[in-house]
């Protein structure tokens, strides 16, 4: 696909959902947000989106858990966890399970843009930034 990427980025805080998204359309790319995993399922079923954006750690549907559906729905989605919490299991399960990669909070937003520009033009690869 040419041009800049159609990001869905996941959080349960309102504000790092519209953080990233003033960021992300700042930079050009076309953002939606969801507040949780099964708005994020419901937006996959109505747009195609390049790269979803995914917080582990959110109330009722976990992101891994999110991640598994969200697959169903939109294979062709490359997946970033993003994660301010000791859960390596958690993030290990979805590295395994085809998860792009992993980013930790606070982010680096210069890294997360080459993240999501990298996750738009390759194949699923592991990538996991620090």
């Amino acid at each position: 696909m040419r041009g800049k990427a159609n990001v869905l980025v996941v959080d349960d805080e309102l504000e790092m959902c519209l953080t990233l998204s003033d960021i992300l359309e700042a930079r050009g790319y076309r953002v939606t947000y969801a507040q949780d995993g099964f708005q994020a399922i419901a937006r996959a079923r109505e747009t195609a989106f390049d790269v979803v954006l995914m917080d582990v750690r959110m109330p009722e549907m976990d992101g891994v858990e999110t991640f598994r559906r969200l697959k169903e729905v939109s294979p062709g989605s490359r997946v970033v966890m993003m994660t301010a919490y000791a859960v390596e299991d958690l993030i290990a399960d979805a590295l395994r399970e085809g998860a792009y990669g992993v980013v930790y909070k606070p982010l680096d937003i210069d890294r997360l843009i080459e993240l999501v520009e990298a996750a738009k033009r390759h194949a699923r690869r592991l990538v996991r930034t620090r």
